[in-house]
């Protein structure tokens, strides 16, 4: 089995905008959302990019 890094490619939503609203760099729009610590958490299920909201 192996291990990731869960912080790997994770950025902040207002460091990082989106260019086209509801859209990920890529032009995924389906994403996989998590809440942890308190925090929206946002990962694109094309290419991985978490953004923190």
């Amino acid at each position: 089995m192996t291990s990731h890094d869960e912080n790997e490619n994770i950025v902040y939503y207002k460091d990082e905008p989106d260019e086209v609203s509801g859209r990920c760099e890529c032009g995924n729009k389906l994403f996989k959302s998590t809440v942890k610590d308190g925090m929206f958490y946002r990962k694109c299920r094309e290419c991985g990019k978490t953004k923190i909201v």
